[in-house]
Protein backbone atom coordinates (compact mmCIF):
# COMPACT_ATOMS: atom_id res chain seq x y z
CA UNK A 1 0.00 0.00 0.00
CA UNK A 2 1.07 3.60 -1.08
CA UNK A 3 4.40 2.42 -2.70
CA UNK A 4 4.56 5.63 -4.18
CA UNK A 5 3.15 8.87 -4.43
CA UNK A 6 3.15 12.29 -6.22
CA UNK A 7 3.86 16.12 -6.53
CA UNK A 8 2.48 18.62 -8.91
CA UNK A 9 5.41 20.56 -8.41
CA UNK A 10 5.31 23.03 -11.30
CA UNK A 11 1.54 23.74 -9.79
CA UNK A 12 2.33 23.88 -5.64
CA UNK A 13 3.36 27.13 -4.86
CA UNK A 14 3.71 25.98 -0.70
CA UNK A 15 6.39 23.32 -2.20
CA UNK A 16 8.14 26.23 -4.19
CA UNK A 17 8.21 27.84 -1.05
CA UNK A 18 9.90 25.18 0.65
CA UNK A 19 12.40 24.92 -1.58
CA UNK A 20 13.60 28.16 -1.15
CA UNK A 21 13.78 28.00 2.68
CA UNK A 22 15.22 25.16 2.40
CA UNK A 23 18.01 26.88 0.19
CA UNK A 24 18.87 24.07 -1.38
CA UNK A 25 22.02 23.81 -3.57
CA UNK A 26 22.18 22.43 -7.27
CA UNK A 27 23.86 19.31 -6.31
CA UNK A 28 20.88 18.65 -3.81
CA UNK A 29 19.03 15.41 -5.67
CA UNK A 30 15.25 15.69 -4.26
CA UNK A 31 12.69 13.27 -5.39
CA UNK A 32 9.64 16.26 -6.18
CA UNK A 33 7.55 14.74 -9.06
CA UNK A 34 6.79 10.44 -8.63
CA UNK A 35 8.46 9.62 -5.22
CA UNK A 36 9.80 6.34 -4.53
CA UNK A 37 10.70 4.57 -1.74
CA UNK A 38 14.34 5.53 -0.58
CA UNK A 39 14.40 8.70 -2.45
CA UNK A 40 14.97 11.85 -0.90
CA UNK A 41 12.45 14.68 -0.79
CA UNK A 42 10.70 17.50 1.79
CA UNK A 43 8.48 16.61 4.48
CA UNK A 44 7.13 18.46 7.07
CA UNK A 45 7.90 18.04 10.74
CA UNK A 46 6.48 20.58 13.94
CA UNK A 47 5.69 23.78 12.84
CA UNK A 48 5.19 22.84 9.44
CA UNK A 49 8.50 23.08 9.02
CA UNK A 50 9.82 21.88 5.64
CA UNK A 51 12.76 19.13 6.28
CA UNK A 52 14.80 16.86 3.40
CA UNK A 53 13.77 13.26 4.83
CA UNK A 54 14.56 9.90 2.97
CA UNK A 55 11.64 7.94 2.67
CA UNK A 56 11.94 4.12 4.75
CA UNK A 57 13.18 3.12 7.85
CA UNK A 58 15.96 0.62 8.18
CA UNK A 59 14.44 -3.08 8.89
CA UNK A 60 15.92 -4.42 12.25
CA UNK A 61 15.75 -7.71 11.30
CA UNK A 62 17.44 -7.56 7.90
CA UNK A 63 18.12 -5.62 4.37
CA UNK A 64 15.26 -3.57 2.63
CA UNK A 65 13.35 -0.58 4.34
CA UNK A 66 9.86 0.08 6.19
CA UNK A 67 7.64 2.28 4.23
CA UNK A 68 4.65 2.23 6.05
CA UNK A 69 2.73 1.55 9.30
CA UNK A 70 -0.11 0.21 10.68
CA UNK A 71 -1.83 3.56 12.32
CA UNK A 72 -4.23 0.73 14.52
CA UNK A 73 -0.89 -0.75 16.10
CA UNK A 74 1.97 1.88 15.53
CA UNK A 75 1.60 3.07 19.39
CA UNK A 76 1.70 -0.52 20.75
CA UNK A 77 5.15 -0.97 18.38
CA UNK A 78 8.72 -0.85 20.33
CA UNK A 79 9.98 0.00 16.69
CA UNK A 80 7.54 2.87 16.43
CA UNK A 81 6.36 4.12 19.14
CA UNK A 82 8.68 6.28 20.54
CA UNK A 83 8.83 7.68 16.84
CA UNK A 84 5.39 8.72 16.79
CA UNK A 85 5.25 9.97 20.46
CA UNK A 86 8.40 12.58 19.44
CA UNK A 87 9.06 12.87 15.31
CA UNK A 88 5.77 12.96 13.71
CA UNK A 89 5.28 14.37 10.02
CA UNK A 90 3.46 14.81 7.53
CA UNK A 91 3.71 14.57 3.90
CA UNK A 92 2.23 16.73 1.39
CA UNK A 93 0.93 14.51 -2.28
CA UNK A 94 -1.58 15.36 -5.25
CA UNK A 95 -1.98 11.55 -5.58
CA UNK A 96 -0.30 8.22 -4.46
CA UNK A 97 0.20 5.24 -6.84
CA UNK A 98 -1.81 1.75 -5.88
CA UNK A 99 -1.58 -1.97 -8.05
CA UNK A 100 -4.72 -3.95 -8.19
CA UNK A 101 -4.89 -7.45 -8.08
CA UNK A 102 -3.99 -7.65 -12.01
CA UNK A 103 -0.80 -5.75 -11.22
CA UNK A 104 -2.05 -2.71 -13.37
CA UNK A 105 -1.17 0.43 -11.63
CA UNK A 106 -3.56 3.24 -10.45
CA UNK A 107 -3.32 6.86 -9.92
CA UNK A 108 -5.34 7.84 -6.68
CA UNK A 109 -6.48 11.55 -6.30
CA UNK A 110 -8.38 13.12 -3.98
CA UNK A 111 -12.25 13.31 -5.31
CA UNK A 112 -12.03 17.16 -5.60
CA UNK A 113 -8.34 17.26 -7.47
CA UNK A 114 -6.81 19.05 -4.30
CA UNK A 115 -3.64 18.13 -2.83
CA UNK A 116 -3.87 15.95 0.88
CA UNK A 117 -1.43 15.24 4.10
CA UNK A 118 -1.01 12.24 4.72
CA UNK A 119 0.41 11.46 8.31
CA UNK A 120 3.85 9.71 9.23
CA UNK A 121 6.58 9.51 11.79
CA UNK A 122 10.54 9.83 11.43
CA UNK A 123 13.56 8.71 13.26
CA UNK A 124 16.42 11.68 13.24
CA UNK A 125 19.47 9.33 14.92
CA UNK A 126 20.45 7.94 11.10
CA UNK A 127 22.56 10.14 9.00
CA UNK A 128 19.62 11.91 7.45
CA UNK A 129 15.78 11.37 9.02
CA UNK A 130 14.14 8.98 7.80
CA UNK A 131 10.06 8.55 7.47
CA UNK A 132 7.04 6.31 7.14
CA UNK A 133 3.81 6.82 5.97
CA UNK A 134 1.16 5.68 8.78
CA UNK A 135 -2.22 3.39 6.84
CA UNK A 136 -5.43 3.00 7.85
CA UNK A 137 -7.65 0.56 6.62
CA UNK A 138 -9.66 1.98 3.49
CA UNK A 139 -13.21 2.11 3.49
CA UNK A 140 -15.73 2.71 0.75
CA UNK A 141 -15.89 1.72 -2.96
CA UNK A 142 -11.68 1.85 -2.21
CA UNK A 143 -11.82 -1.67 -1.14
CA UNK A 144 -12.13 -2.98 -4.59
CA UNK A 145 -8.64 -1.42 -4.92
CA UNK A 146 -6.54 -1.81 -2.00
CA UNK A 147 -7.71 -2.80 1.58
CA UNK A 148 -5.14 0.02 3.08
CA UNK A 149 -4.86 3.44 2.45
CA UNK A 150 -2.86 6.08 3.31
CA UNK A 151 -3.58 7.78 7.03
CA UNK A 152 -4.62 11.24 5.43
CA UNK A 153 -5.71 14.15 7.33
CA UNK A 154 -7.61 17.40 6.55
CA UNK A 155 -4.66 20.02 6.40
CA UNK A 156 -7.18 22.22 9.55
CA UNK A 157 -5.77 19.34 11.76
CA UNK A 158 -2.10 19.46 10.34
CA UNK A 159 -0.93 21.14 13.50
CA UNK A 160 -3.03 19.45 15.63
CA UNK A 161 -1.09 16.16 14.54
CA UNK A 162 2.36 17.64 14.63
CA UNK A 163 1.99 18.97 17.75
CA UNK A 164 -0.46 16.71 19.70
CA UNK A 165 -0.77 13.33 17.09
CA UNK A 166 0.47 10.44 18.84
CA UNK A 167 -2.43 11.34 22.12
CA UNK A 168 -5.19 12.14 19.09
CA UNK A 169 -4.35 9.40 16.51
CA UNK A 170 -7.66 7.70 17.32
CA UNK A 171 -9.66 10.51 16.57
CA UNK A 172 -7.94 11.06 13.19
CA UNK A 173 -8.37 7.68 12.56
CA UNK A 174 -11.82 8.19 12.86
CA UNK A 175 -12.04 11.17 10.94
CA UNK A 176 -14.35 10.37 7.71
CA UNK A 177 -11.73 9.46 4.76
CA UNK A 178 -11.44 11.60 1.84
CA UNK A 179 -13.32 10.37 -1.02
CA UNK A 180 -10.98 9.26 -3.93
CA UNK A 181 -11.05 8.53 -7.66
CA UNK A 182 -8.55 6.30 -9.19
CA UNK A 183 -7.25 6.32 -12.78
CA UNK A 184 -5.42 2.81 -14.95
CA UNK A 185 -1.80 4.00 -15.43
CA UNK A 186 -1.30 1.16 -17.96
CA UNK A 187 -0.77 2.22 -21.65
CA UNK A 188 -4.06 2.06 -23.72
CA UNK A 189 -4.08 0.05 -26.79
CA UNK A 190 -5.57 0.96 -29.81
CA UNK A 191 -6.83 -0.53 -32.76
CA UNK A 192 -6.82 2.11 -34.85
Amino acid sequence: MCGRYLFKQNEDEELHDWVSQLNLGSDQSLALHEVFPTNTTIVLTGQRKPEIMTWGLPKWDGPGVIINARSETVMESRFFKEHMLNRRCLIKADGFFEWDKNKQKHLVQSANGLPFYMVGCFDSTTDRPRFVILTDEAEGAFRTLHTRVPLMIPEAYANKYLSDGASVLEDFRNLRQIDLTWVNQAPQLTLF
